[in-house]
């Protein structure tokens, strides 16, 4: 019977890589719900209604649209990975299985994480007082790569920046709600952030 030290510390930086893989923001499922699927209901139920269309036929177009939709939606993943094997920071793209791999930068090129935040509004613009809030890389030349195109919800997004970051040994810059990030030069001449209004 093998026995595991229980007392050793995990450390992020043994990982051979770590994948980055972010779900979709709950509002932007509602809006794919809205629009691929609400929108063929509504269609094919004015058909209906207007007789052109029969039963028989909506429903099998229904059942093909959203077997078709749902292979799309599950089948088709985009995700970054910091790969410490290749020492390199991977676009990758799963198409029902198969793994195309895009080379961003070398991970040495990365100067720090930072986490952007934004505030929510209301309909008609309105202050909430709630933020989202999206981790971002920041490249020695300024460039700033966004790792994923929606903002998370919770604090988890910052957990999982000073994961990134732990993994990589340099720093993270957690967010200043209400504050706008911009990426400068520190006094010490590395990249980094600040926020301001």
């Amino acid at each position: 019977m093998t026995e595991f030290d229980t007392d050793e510390k995990f450390d992020i930086r043994k990982l051979p890589r770590l994948d980055i893989i972010k779900p979709i923001d709950s509002m932007l499922r509602w809006f794919v719900f809205l629009i691929f699927g609400f929108v063929p209901v509504a269609f094919v139920a004015r058909a209906l209604t207007e007789g052109k269309m029969q039963t028989l036929q909506a429903l099998i177009g229904l059942l093909v649209y959203f077997a078709l939709f749902g292979a799309i939606y599950y089948g088709i993943k985009r995700y970054y990975v910091l790969d410490r094997t290749r020492n390199a920071l991977f676009r990758t793209t799963r198409i029902f299985g198969s793994l195309h791999e895009k080379y961003v930068c070398a991970l040495g090129d990365i100067a720090c994480v930072a986490i952007d935040s934004r505030e929510r509004t209301t309909k008609n613009g309105g202050s909430t007082g709630q933020f989202w809030y999206e981790t971002c890389l920041i490249l020695k030349n300024q460039r700033v790569i966004r790792l994923h195109r929606t903002f998370e919800d919770s604090y988890d997004e910052i957990q999982d920046a000073e994961q990134y970051a732990e993994y990589l040994g340099i720093s993270c810059f957690n967010p200043r709600p209400g504050l706008e990030m911009k990426v400068v030069k520190m006094p010490d001449g590395k990249t980094g952030v600040e926020f301001c209004r």
